[in-house]
């Protein structure tokens, strides 16, 4: 009986103190957004490449001691000859270029075998061949070479030795050399367009390129890029290098909180070819940076849940909120107990203090909606300092999260291997926001940075 006594009295208490604070919600703001497409922010990044002869030159002749570049072991082949024939380089190579066109001479050690019908006689010599070779990087990423033997000189001449004494048979191996000519520039050009096929290297780099990175896990933020498009410049020389510039446009993303959704990636497009003069020398990357609303949410959760707000005898507590957008403005729903039992809405505009480096709110205050009720109402919660409370909550400090990716950026460009021999290495010159808008499912903050790259090819 007692117990039955106690429960009717804790039900009574508790009707009572429905009655005297019944729960009100504010008219609710409705969540809408601007319908003007935001342009893509397209970069573009301009990268020099740098090879420098020398080395190349160092490289190939590195790459090609003690191989063969010619074997014919057949006496029937090139017209029924008579003649097999070897070729390995002797001495080192050399090239120059101009242009498209690049000139090599390359001194060869031959070992030929002649059939004489009743035996066979071997013969050895050094033999220096120069040749030209124009080529071109077509849009589909493969190499089209053209090369053509100039004219040849023998170093040392071919002597065939017999069993009745040395014979010189220059006449003959130059008139053999003839006809393997169209051969032996065939074979390089099938070699050039065999090794140096660019597309599978330019394919892993564009897709290693749409990889989204976690750039800092204290921050939470990732970005990713997105290219839309490749052209590079014609090749020019001069004494010491070789020289092309690269333009790669595309679109880059950095949002903040557990790993986003992201943009598609693209595919890797046809080659468009450039001036080298008209194509820049830096980098101009603008970047959507979101700030999601969860993780605003989170932000001002962690300032105002728990906050106890008193006006005499009376005060409310802030049990939750939740974050929306309302065309260029943000609306803060608070879920409010205590005296006052409900939703209040503030309202505010986002903007970006340069001085501070970070997202906050101006034109902040209560909802009209919701003023109007409680000065009517709960008048005392209006003239308390919640206003000034949440306003603060709403500051998203983005200088640590700017100067992050701008280290992080800078930190990768100090020396960035693409390749064994081939270096990625830059600056940033300046990294700033350009506008603050509210976007369907964040805050978005576009960033701004240009900067200068560089590729050095040390070998090949």
């Amino acid at each position: 009986m007692k117990t039955q006594i106690l429960s009717l009295l804790a039900c009574c208490l508790l009707l009572t103190f429905c009655k005297t604070v019944p729960v009100t919600d504010a008219p609710k703001p409705a969540e809408q957004y601007n319908t003007t497409v935001e342009a893509p922010l397209v970069s573009t990044i301009s990268i020099p490449v740098n090879i420098s002869i020398s080395d190349l030159v160092t490289s190939i002749n590195n790459k090609l001691s003690g191989k063969a570049l010619y074997e014919d072991y057949s006496y029937t082949d090139n017209n029924n000859d008579g003649f097999m024939m070897n070729a390995w380089k002797s001495r080192d190579i050399t090239l120059n270029l101009n242009g498209q066109t690049i000139k090599y001479y390359v001194p060869l050690k031959l070992w030929l075998k002649k059939n004489l019908y009743v035996s066979e006689a071997e013969a050895e010599a050094e033999i220096g061949l120069s040749f030209k070779t124009t080529f071109a990087i077509k849009e589909d990423w493969s190499i089209q070479t053209n090369t053509v033997l100039e004219y040849h000189e023998w170093l040392s001449k071919p002597v065939l030795k017999t069993g009745m004494g040395n014979v010189s048979i220059e006449s003959i191996a130059n008139l053999a050399i003839g006809r393997s000519k169209k051969d032996l520039t065939q074979t390089i050009d099938r070699l050039v367009s065999q090794q140096l096929s660019l597309r599978p290297a330019v394919q892993e780099v564009w897709n290693a390129l749409q990889t989204p990175t976690l750039l800092s896990d204290e921050y939470k933020m990732w970005i990713k890029t997105t290219p839309t498009g490749i052209s590079m410049t014609p090749i020019v020389t001069d004494w010491n290098s070789i020289k092309a510039k690269i333009s790669v446009d595309c679109l880059n993303d950095v949002n903040f909180g557990a790993q986003p959704a992201f943009r598609e990636n693209t595919s890797l497009p046809l080659l468009r070819n450039i001036e080298y003069d008209n194509t820049p020398d830096e980098f101009q990357v603008r970047v959507a940076t979101d700030v999601p609303f969860p993780e605003a949410e989170r932000i001002a959760r962690t300032f105002m849940v728990g906050q106890v707000f008193e006006s005499g005898k009376k005060k409310v507590k802030v049990e939750d909120l939740q974050i929306w957008g309302n065309n260029d403005r943000i609306v803060v729903n608070t879920l409010l107990s205590g005296s006052f039992v409900g939703n209040i809405y503030f309202m505010g505009r986002p903007v970006y203090n340069a001085q501070k480096n970070q997202i906050e709110m101006t034109d902040f205050d209560f909802h009209f909606d919701t003023k109007n009720m409680l000065l009517k109402s709960a008048s005392w919660i209006f003239q308390g300092t919640i206003k000034k409370k949440m306003k603060d909550s709403m500051i998203f400090p983005l200088d640590e999260n700017i100067k992050a990716l701008r280290a992080e950026i800078q930190n990768t460009l100090k020396y960035y291997p693409i390749q064994p021999g081939v270096v990625l290495s830059g600056t940033v010159d300046t990294l700033t926001v350009e506008n603050t808008r509210i976007m369907p499912n964040s805050i978005r903050v576009n960033l701004f940075s240009k900067g200068k790259l560089q590729v050095d090819v040390k070998g090949l």
